[in-house]
Formats: C-alpha cells, structure tokens, sequence
C-alpha cells in the first residue's frame, strides 16, 4: 500500500515539474518574442527569424542596398545583376510594419514550432533602361565564344527517301532563349529581391527557353502523308499515259514556322506547264506540200492540241489537297503494293482547250488532216481544195 502511494506522489512530482516547465516556457516566449518575428520566418525569402522589427528592417535594407541577382543558364554559364548599376531602390516600411502587427496579432504559442513566410510589397523600382540595356548585352543573350547561342530546332516532318512517306524528326533543344519571357522571370525576380534564378529548373521556368517540342506534330505528318500520298495519272491516248507520283509531290510541300502544311502551287504549276508544253501541238512548225510539188513549212496560227493549263492546276490542287481516308494511308504504309496504290490513285482524261484532228505523239507536227484540206496559194490568188488526197477543184480567190 504504502509503494502504491509512493508511485503516485513520484507521478505527481513529475507532472507538475513539466507542467512548470512548460509554464516557464511559454511565459519566456511570451516575453522574448513580444517584440520579435518568431523562428523560422522569413519575410519575402530574407530570414528575420528572432530579429525585433528595427532590425528585421535593416536586414531587408542591407539586402536591398547590396543586392545582387545571379542568373544561371545552360552549361553553367551566368551572369549578375547589381542593384546598384540599375538604380534598384525600395519602399516597404509601411507595408514591412503592417506584416509584422499581423504576425504578433495572429500567432499563437504553439507557432513557435511552425515557418511563417510573408510576401511583403517591397515596391521596387528602378532604372527600365539601364535593366533592358544589361539584359539585351548579357552572355545568355547575346552568346561569347565558349558559349554560342543555338536556336532550337522543334519537332518536324520531313520525306523519308528509304519508305517514300513522311515521317517525323525528333527536335533538337538550343540555349536561345525567349527574350520577353527571359524580361519577365526577371523583372519577377527583382520584386522579390531573390538573389538567384536557375533558368535550368524546368518547373520553375517550363517556358524560357525556345522549344523544340511540337504538339501539333502527329496532326502535321497526317496531313503530310495526305497530300504526298497521291498518284494522278492522265490518259493522253495512243497508249500514252503521264503520271504525277510522291516522288513529284515531295518537293511540292513546305512546312511552315507554325507547322502548317500546304502545297506550293508555284512548284506545282512548273511541273503542269511542262506537262501541258510537251503535248501542245498549237504554232508548231509543220511541213506541207503544195500543188506545185513544192515542200514549204508553215508556222504560228491557233490550229493544234493545246492542254487546259489553269484547269489542270486547279483539278490537281484540289486533288492533292483534298484529305484522304487514313485506313488508306496506312495500308500503304505497312504494304506499298499496286493494290494500295491504286486505292491512292486518281485516273483522269486531259482537259483541252484547243483540239486538233489526231493525234501523233511519233510526230507531233502530223496532227491534221493530210488527205482533206484546202490550200490557199496568195501569190496566184487561187485555192485548191483536196478530198482524199486528190484535188477536187479549184478557184481563184481575192485576198
């Protein structure tokens, strides 16, 4: 019995020995830091931990008055800004004292043992011109010789020669940075007083540097594969086809800054030209023989075969441009047999605007009617007219 009690007086003691100590702990705080930020605070990222606020005033003035900001860019290489060269000054006192009269009202005694972390207006200003100047004449701007500036060369499509479709280059990430949001981090950077920017760190910065990813880029190489993946083929006649291929496409395409594809119809237009001069019988030189027995050639004039140029550009572009079923393009892909060729395939007859008799693609020039026709002879004013190969009659005439 008499343990028992002993165990229990010990009990007793031990618990108002801490209970005293606590009291005696607190009632400290309560008097220390009467006057006094609390431990682990920090006043825009400047420790004032235990400072009166006098002196967490002077902290924040020393901090302005010296202050430096480094800036850290790829392969380690960096550059400071002094306050001092760009005139930085602040005005926080007003707003410095609010934060504080805050801290001591809000707090409790258990937020000793917590971080406190204000964002106070520090109001900074300083000279725009002399900031723009040392930024604009910086080595993460402008480069030196161990560090030259690389664009970044973003994700594309290009013609791939071994599968004779499009297919897509992985970007390659430059150091050149994108110089409003560069301005931006920093400006940021000097309201805060932060003495320190990694421009390396991602999260903190995702968008500084140019990027080299594409997010239109699967959208890009569809529409790519559409256009390229085209074959459109004419039939001339006598056994005579032209063809226009992939291969022919290819140097038709262009992609630009913002990865938009489109067809250039001024390539495209060459190409149809020389298609259209090669089967144009109009003006051409032909030999004739006349009553006389006399061989003669005559040239000019608007008889002959003559394609429809503007036609066929705009039958062509439509074509090209028109989207085609994706199942299609993928089937070729992972097959470039004539079946699925023939499934990208657009069979047309030509498009005339001028027509002659015949035609001869031995010899271009015989494309009239050699048997029926009627000759004209100025010198003796007379026409001499032919069926069948013979003359039928003939006539003086006046010219």
């Amino acid at each position: 019995m008499k343990k028992k009690r002993r165990r229990v007086r010990t009990r007793i003691k031990v618990i108002g020995v801490l209970l005293l100590g606590y009291i005696l702990f607190f009632a400290f705080t309560s008097i220390y830091y009467r006057d006094k930020w609390y431990p682990n605070t920090t006043v825009n990222s400047i420790d004032v931990s235990n400072l009166t606020y006098n002196e967490s005033k002077e902290e924040i003035a020393n901090r302005v008055n010296n202050y430096q900001l480094e800036i850290i860019g790829k392969n380690d290489i960096s550059f400071k800004i002094n306050g001092k060269d760009i005139d930085l000054k602040a005005t926080y006192e007003k707003n410095l004292e609010k934060s504080f009269s805050n801290h001591l009202d809000d707090r409790s005694l258990f937020g000793i043992f917590a971080n406190h972390n204000y964002e106070v207006n520090l109001k900074i200003t300083y000279n725009q011109d002399k900031l723009e100047k040392i930024i604009n004449n910086s080595v993460l701007v402008n480069g030196s010789d161990d560090y030259k500036i690389e664009e970044s060369i973003p994700d594309h499509v290009e013609y791939d020669e071994k599968t004779q479709t499009g297919k897509i280059v992985e970007g390659v990430n430059g150091n050149k940075l994108d110089i409003d949001e560069f301005k931006t981090i920093i400006k940021g950077a000097l309201n805060d007083v932060q003495t320190k920017i990694d421009l390396t760190d991602k999260e903190a910065y995702p968008d500084v540097y140019e990027k080299s990813t594409n997010k239109n880029i699967e959208k890009q190489l569809s529409t790519y594969n559409s256009y390229l993946l085209n074959w459109i083929t004419w039939d001339m006649g006598e056994g005579v086809t032209e063809t226009i291929t992939p291969n022919d496409i290819k140097d038709w395409l262009i992609i630009g800054d913002s990865g938009k594809v489109t067809l250039d119809k001024d390539e495209m237009s060459e190409w149809i030209e020389d298609f259209c001069l090669k089967y144009k019988t109009v003006g051409k030189t032909r030999h004739f023989t006349t009553h006389t027995g006399q061989v003669i050639e005559i040239s000019g004039g608007d008889y002959g075969w003559r394609l429809d140029y503007d036609k066929i550009v705009e039958q062509v572009y439509d074509i090209i441009t028109e989207k085609t079923d994706e199942d299609l393009i993928s089937a070729y892909i992972e097959n470039k047999n004539q079946e699925n060729i023939d499934k990208l395939s657009t069979k047309l007859e030509p498009i005339y605007s001028n027509k002659g008799y015949k035609k001869d693609y031995q010899n271009f020039e015989n494309d009239w009617d050699t048997k029926n026709y009627s000759e004209i002879d100025l010198t003796e004013q007379r026409v001499y007219v032919y069926r069948d190969g013979q003359l039928a009659y003939s006539c003086i005439c006046v010219s």
